[in-house]
């Protein structure tokens, strides 16, 4: 719930703010001036077109031929403001370190793809791409007459010249990593044919080409090193929908539409980035309307039915991060029998969990796959808790319930640590209530609050010494760990597939992913499968193939992931339908979205 203090001084400086930003932002779209309202600029441009024809000298011989403008079919102009819990200092497109950075580039960049709500690649740049019979070549053709927002037009060559640039400069967070090591080399042998040559099949380069392609003209006498310091305010220069109008740091960032986008003349106006780090002032500001679009977290998602709202539509996103329990299941491990794992998942009410140790803001999770995602098993749905099952399965592992209510096999009791951030409350309520049904069905597991550097951090590397762990993860391409969503890919192959795990002493590979020592030749084969095709369909199939296997093994027993409220005045619309409130993309087709009256 956003909870209504009325900050009144605040809030104040919020209207005062906003109303001077629509004021002052340029709706031409070319040189700094004030904006009238949507009348007056309206009368403005149909006396520049009188002035314009009253200047050029009437040709008799000639006579005047009567255009007819289409009538729209959506309401045209006006502004859309959206609330940023804190500002965008420094930018830098191939490095998106927050939910800001993120918007930024979705009014200004255009990479070769795009994501759509479902997080699926689409053609942006490119109009279309054909992969070779052995996945290692893809060959993109770009859409005609692309031009930045300076004018200059947009190529091929601009395109490989951003990949090939950002393959040279230092790989300073996880997207750059792939990219480096998956493009071997990006050419341009005609202006709108762009051709990846690849080191080995890799679909989800498909979703990390929506990386922001760059202005060559503008930047290329930098060398590598110039480029990875610039801060990208200062070259502010891109293709998308929309063109940077003013920054003004910690008070907004405005953006003007822009007319020669090939996607179509935008509908709004301007866009309006407005920086309200108060939740309670936000949420003020979208009741007065002066704010059109906030997102919060999901305790403070729904209004206060104190105050009288605006028309408001609300929705939520999964974060792109998740909770679990670990198990380690190496041989060596207790948990390496798979029967352990399944009934410890058997005896914990997850749905209960997550609405407790959450205060019902939790998504609770079988998969860890976004529920977004297009690729999403819908199959896959929580079991509810079974003790008597679990019992049943530890029965036929050999564990038999001694005096003391814990289970023993051969002298030795089944007892375990669950390890967790003691920092944080959820984790360590949770891990309490795995405990307690644990204990129902005769396990004894102590739950151990520690310190994440000194205590948990070691433990996720070499020797990987716990047998269960409640942790998260999130999936963040970027030097912030940010969960960012614009290059999403529902990939888990670094979790999961057995050539992540080490190999023991002699094994100097560092940051693998796969803690658990999970290993089965089941999910390797539709993980790889899955990497190597490109076809949406195939790699649906393979990638819910790679789902049922986990599903059924358990490296983890997954518990939830957090959602962002969304929160949007109901008299934003788009041509396209509802807004997908749904989605962390749902302003992938902005451009088509308008004001209703």
């Amino acid at each position: 719930m956003i909870e209504l203090r009325r900050p009144l001084v605040v809030a104040f400086g919020l209207t005062v703010l906003i109303l001077a930003l629509l004021t002052a932002c340029d709706l031409a779209a070319s040189t700094p001036q004030a904006t009238a309202p949507a009348s007056a600029t309206a009368e403005a441009l149909a006396a520049t077109a009188v002035t314009a024809a009253a200047s050029v000298a009437p040709v008799a011989s000639v006579a005047p031929t009567p255009t007819v403008e289409p009538t729209p079919a959506v309401p045209q102009g006006g502004a859309l403001t959206i609330r940023l819990a804190a500002d965008v200092p420094e930018l830098k497109p191939w490095d998106l370190r927050s939910r800001g950075e993120e918007h930024v580039a979705d009014l200004i960049y255009n990479g070769l793809t795009e994501l759509d709500a479902q997080l699926q690649p689409q053609p942006d740049l490119a109009q279309d791409w054909t992969t070779s019979a052995g996945g290692r070549l893809i060959t993109f053709t770009l859409r005609s007459n692309l031009v930045w927002h300076d004018g200059e037009p947009l190529t091929s060559a601009d395109v490989a010249w951003t990949l090939n640039m950002l393959r040279t400069i230092t790989a300073t967070n996880a997207l750059l990593a792939d990219l480096q090591s998956t493009i071997a080399y990006a050419g341009a042998p005609l202006p709108e044919t762009v051709v990846v040559s690849l080191t080995r099949p890799y679909a989800p380069l498909l979703a990390e080409l929506a990386v922001p392609i760059l202005p060559r003209h503008r930047l290329a006498d930098r060398t590598p090193e110039q480029i990875a310091a610039l801060n990208f305010w200062d070259e502010p220069v891109g293709s998308g929908p929309f063109k940077l109008d003013r920054r003004q740091p910690d008070q907004s960032i405005a953006f003007v539409r822009n007319n020669a986008y090939f996607g179509g003349v935008p509908n709004l106006d301007q866009v309006a980035l407005v920086i309200a780090p108060d939740p309670a002032v936000a949420a003020t500001a979208l009741q007065k309307q002066q704010l059109l679009v906030a997102e919060f977290p999901q305790t403070t998602a729904a209004l206060s039915a104190t105050v009288e709202p605006a028309p408001l539509q609300r929705g939520a996103y999964p974060e792109n991060g998740w909770y679990g329990l670990a198990f380690n299941t190496r041989p060596e491990r207790i948990f390496a029998d798979q029967r352990l794992r399944e009934a410890l998942a058997r005896a914990v009410d997850v749905e209960a969990l997550v609405q407790t140790v959450t205060n019902g803001a939790g998504l609770p999770i079988t998969t860890i796959l976004s529920r977004a995602s297009g690729m999403y098993p819908a199959d896959l749905g929580i079991r509810p808790p079974d003790p008597d099952a679990a019992r049943r399965l530890l029965d036929e592992a050999g564990w038999t319930l001694g005096a003391n209510g814990v289970r023993q096999k051969a002298g030795r009791p089944l007892s375990s640590r669950i390890w967790v951030r003691g920092d944080d409350a959820r984790r360590v309520a949770a891990a309490q209530r795995i405990a307690e049904a644990a204990g129902a069905i005769g396990m004894q597991l102590e739950v151990v609050p520690a310190n994440f550097n000194t205590v948990i951090l070691p433990k996720l590397a070499p020797p990987y010494d716990f047998d269960l762990l409640l942790g998260s993860w999130i999936n963040a391409p970027n030097s912030q760990s940010f969960p960012t969503n614009r290059f999403y890919d529902p990939d888990n192959w670094a979790l999961f597939h057995s050539a992540n795990v080490w190999g023991g002493q002699g094994d100097a590979r560092t940051g693998l992913r796969n803690v658990t020592g999970f290993a089965n030749g089941d999910y390797d084969s539709a993980a790889d499968a899955a990497r190597r095709a490109y076809a949406p369909a195939e790699r649906k199939q393979a990638i819910q193939s790679a789902q049922t296997v986990l599903a059924r093994e358990l490296p983890y027993l997954l518990l939830w992931t957090d959602q962002v409220g969304v929160v949007i005045n109901e008299r934003v619309a788009s041509e396209d339908g509802p807004l997908p409130l749904y989605t962390p993309r749902y302003l992938w087709n902005v451009e088509q979205w308008y004001l209703q009256p």
